[in-house]
Formats: structure tokens, sequence, C-alpha cells
């Protein structure tokens, strides 16, 4: 009597573990198919952005007379010794630390 109730529920046990195991890979192919589709949204998307850029994109002539300025840091025109040995003026320790003080409070 107990090997058959063993039995059974070794059964049991085995037709639960295919049922888990087909749910699971059922969940796999889904997961999979979501992740194609989402994935070729997303080259789509991207390659509709890059004809939009590619759209705006305009050519910009330069005569040779002309120059161009662009944005330079400060730090790159100061000399090595200003860069490192930069202090603020006393006047501006001093505000600055009244400042720290007041918002203390």
């Amino acid at each position: 009597m107990k090997t058959i109730a063993i039995l059974v529920l070794t059964v049991c046990a085995t037709f639960t573990v295919q049922a888990k195991v087909n749910d699971f890979n059922s969940l796999i192919e889904e997961n999979s198919k979501a992740q194609k589709e989402l994935h070729t949204d997303l080259k789509q998307n991207l390659n509709d952005t890059q004809a939009a850029v590619k759209a705006v994109k305009q050519d910009y002539i330069v005569e040779a007379a002309d120059t161009i300025n662009s944005p330079t840091k400060k730090s790159f025109t100061a000399y090595k010794k200003a860069k490192t040995d930069y202090r603020a003026a006393d006047k501006m320790e001093q505000k600055r630390l009244a400042q720290e003080i007041e918002s203390a409070n």
C-alpha cells in the first residue's frame, strides 16, 4: 500500500514538474517574441530619426576672409601658474563665509 502511494505521488510530481516546464517554456517564447518586436520598433525609430536629422542638416560655407568664433574654456587660455595658484580675494572669501553662516542660521 505504501509503495502504491509513493508511486502515485511520484507520478503526480512528475506531471506537475512537466506542466511547470511547459509553462516556463511558453513564457520564454513570449518574451523572445516581445523582445524581437521591440528590437524591430527600435530600429525603425532609429532609422526615422536618422533620416530626419539628415534632412535638417545644413551646409556651412565660410569665406577665406571670415573667422569662426567658438566657445572656449577659460582654463584653456590661462597659464599653468594661473590655474594652479588661483585663490579668491579676501573680500570674496569673507563674503562667502558670511553667507554660509547666515544661511546656517
